[in-house]
């Protein structure tokens, strides 16, 4: 149906194994299906907002640990997975948090492997939807930093001190409330 994980097939899944990591591992595929074909109760979508919720949450930390590793494809696959099944999904308020960290988790990619303006669009995307949630001061320091550092590296010096300065006073007034 809406779902966008319904192009992956297992035989796809098992296509992409061997030495080069998976787009999806096997439990996750699975997972995938469970989704697809479970009837859609009361008890039921609660429970398949949960899985999807942990699918999206899977996505992203395979996505970080093949970033840590170096395998930028498939750390651009899960990313962009997770990103997928949330958009397709924006009518559930507490997938907010989860396109922030999604967000978050594409412009860090984006910024390793050099995409700058990517990079950029991603986190003040993160951005915005944090300061939209009222999410954590200290959380949203964090991306102002990260926005910091990449505006220095595209010589905008005087934006990057603003987001610095905004961190700065973020996690400031955390400290001394």
């Amino acid at each position: 149906p809406g779902w966008p994980w319904n192009r992956f097939s297992e035989s796809a899944v098992r296509e992409t194994s061997g030495p080069v990591f998976c787009i999806m591992e096997a439990g996750v595929a699975q997972l995938s299906q469970q989704l697809l074909m479970r009837p859609m109760t009361t008890g039921g979508i609660q429970e398949s907002e949960g899985q999807m919720r942990n699918l999206v949450l899977a996505c992203n930390k395979d996505g970080l640990d093949s970033l840590r590793m170096g395998n930028y494809k498939a750390s651009l696959e899960q990313f962009k997975y997770a990103e997928a099944i949330l958009i397709a999904n924006q009518n559930q308020a507490e997938n907010e948090s989860l396109l922030a960290v999604t967000c978050n988790n594409l412009g860090c990619y984006y910024k390793r492997t050099g995409k700058m303006h990517a990079a950029l669009s991603y986190l003040r995307r993160c951005l915005k939807i944090e300061v939209s949630m009222g999410t954590d001061p200290v959380t949203v320091a964090g991306t102002h930093l990260n926005i910091s550092s990449i505006l220095s590296k595209l010589q905008k010096h005087d934006k990057a001190l603003e987001h610095g300065l905004g961190a700065l006073e973020l996690v400031a007034s955390r400290i001394f409330a």
